[in-house]
C-alpha cells in the first residue's frame, strides 16, 4: 500500500537497542527500511526541536513496552546523551546509517 508506514508492532527496530530509536525520533529517518520481512520507503521527520529528552523518553518507554516488550524505561539521561552525541547531525537518518551506530 502506498504511503504505508512500518508497523510498531513486532519490529526488531523497536524491541532492539533503544539508541536505535532515540536516534529515529530525534533526528528522523528516510530511504528504505525492512520490517518484519517487509520494506518500506517512507520518511519521518525528527522530533529534537520541539520534543524534550524527557517527552522522547516517556514516547519510547510507552512503544517500547507495548510493541517491544522491553522491560527496562528508557531514561531522559539516555536521551540526552544521544541529542549531545549528534548534536551537529542536520540530515535525517538512514537505516544503514544507525545499523552502523554503537
Amino acid at each position: 500500500m502506498r504511503g504505508e508506514a512500518p508497523p510498531l508492532e513486532g519490529s526488531s527496530w523497536v524491541a532492539g537497542p533503544e539508541n536505535l530509536m532515540i536516534r529515529v525520533v530525534l533526528n528522523g529517518l528516510r530511504g528504505p527500511i525492512e520490517v518484519a520481512g517487509k520494506r518500506y520507503n517512507q520518511e519521518m521527520p525528527g522530533f529534537a526541536p520541539i520534543l524534550s529528552d524527557g517527552d522522547i523518553a516517556t514516547l519510547l518507554s510507552y512503544a517500547r513496552k507495548r510493541f517491544g516488550g522491553a522491560d527496562t524505561p528508557t531514561s531522559a539521561g539516555a536521551v540526552g546523551a544521544i541529542r549531545a552525541a549528534s548534536r551537529g547531525r542536520s540530515g535525517l537518518w538512514t537505516a544503514e546509517e544507525l545499523l552502523k551506530q554503537p
